[in-house]
């Protein structure tokens, strides 16, 4: 399979995602692991840019439950705040 038939695959399964966040965080890895071996197979910047973006939404959907205000303590952790 080649790369951009790799980062195409990914991107779908992100676009198939309903809010699911086990789901969002088990593609995260799988973004994260492509793109630490795109990394160190020096590929072209548009595979590299594409998967640092999808990884980032897929960081934002992973974490949707968290904390994001900065002074509460429950920072970064499921907050009964929110």
């Amino acid at each position: 399979m080649s790369w951009n038939d790799l980062v195409e695959q990914l991107e779908r399964e992100a676009a198939d995602l309903r809010g699911g966040r086990m789901g969002a965080q088990d593609l995260k890895r799988r973004v994260a692991k492509a793109l630490q071996e795109a990394e160190s197979e020096s590929l072209g910047f548009e595979i590299i840019d594409r998967l640092e973006m999808m990884l980032m939404e897929l960081t934002e959907a992973a974490r949707e439950n968290v904390c994001t205000n900065t002074k509460c303590p429950h920072y970064n952790k499921k907050c009964k705040m929110r």
